[in-house]
């Protein structure tokens, strides 16, 4: 894969800087929203997990699931469970695999420790299955450390034992979503203060605020007053191109920005791009760049299509 004049050192160091940072967190909050995040964006059979493992306030609660979700239209019904840990790597085959059934206590001894998440899931399954006996179990489990290959063979054999399809986001595996997804690079933006060199929806929508906000009228909008001009801009609104000409003081400036507005505002990108701009940019991408002042968006060349012509002219 080729970048468009980018350094793939550089991208291969931002990928490390992602891994170190996913690795570091020891917020357990923090990492559950963040695995939730990517979860509900990198699969669409995610979106619907609700997130009962943290509170209001980004702290975790005690929670038979971390996130639990039922597949819209599944036939069989499927229920996705997710897991989140920041449990150190020698303590996660305990934290995913323990079963206190197995463990023989002396009398007077004290309590094992809890069921690992595989076991739990597997227990609240049993009874889902009483009254939906065809349902199917999907188990995400998140880490932000590296499970070896025989703790993953051991999960996969204890999900498949317990009829738990099991799907395992490891650190590399969230941390490649972070750095090669447009909309993984916003959520890496977001959570980890990690720059965003992708283009996804969510910053061009981000930008279109930007954009407009900078370039408000200098005038008080309450003097603003509805003009024909208004009319045959809304008129041509459907075309791929419309060239607003008129003479000095009749309202093109604020017509324009009004639809504009109006526009973002119903969540669709629009950008201003002043003179100066058009006239130093060659092309959109460029323009681009400058409007994020000075931030460097990538255009995949492998991808056959740049990330600007999917969000601005895709509808």
């Amino acid at each position: 894969m080729k970048g468009d004049g980018v350094d793939p050192t550089s991208l291969a160091m931002k990928a490390g800087r992602t891994e170190r940072a996913v690795a570091a967190i020891t917020d357990d909050g923090l990492f559950e929203r963040l695995a939730t995040a990517i979860l509900r964006e990198a699969t669409p059979s995610y979106r619907s997990l609700v997130h009962p493992g943290v509170n209001l306030a980004g702290k975790t609660v005690k929670s038979p699931l971390d996130g639990i979700g039922f597949e819209m239209g599944a036939d069989p019904p499927r229920m996705i469970a997710a897991q989140h840990t920041t449990t150190a790597v020698k303590k996660l085959e305990q934290k995913w695999l323990n079963d206190p059934a197995k463990i023989k206590r002396r009398r007077g001894s004290r309590a094992t420790a809890p069921a690992g998440d595989v076991i739990k899931t597997a227990e609240l399954a049993a009874t889902e299955r009483l009254r939906t006996p065809d349902l199917r179990v999907t188990l995400a489990l998140t880490t932000n450390q590296e499970p070896d290959e025989a703790l993953v063979r051991a999960v996969e054999a204890a999900g498949s034992e317990r009829g738990l399809d099991i799907d395992i986001w490891s650190r590399s595996r969230l941390s490649s979503f972070l750095d090669s997804n447009p909309a993984g690079q916003w959520i890496r933006r977001q959570f980890l203060g990690i720059d965003q060199e992708l283009l996804s929806a969510e910053l061009l929508q981000e930008l279109s605020r930007r954009s407009i906000a900078i370039h408000c009228p200098l005038d008080d909008p309450a003097a603003w007053v509805p003009r024909a001009i208004d009319g045959q801009l809304r008129a041509n609104a459907c075309r791929d191109v419309t060239f607003l000409v008129a003479g000095s003081g009749l309202g093109k400036t604020v017509a324009c920005y009004r639809m504009l507005v109006k526009h973002v505002g119903s969540g669709r990108p629009g950008l201003v791009l002043p003179h100066e701009i058009v006239a130093s940019a060659s092309t959109l991408q460029q323009a681009l760049e400058l409007t994020r002042f000075g931030g460097r968006l990538v255009t995949w060349e492998s991808s056959g299509r740049s990330p600007v012509s999917e969000f601005v002219f895709g509808r």
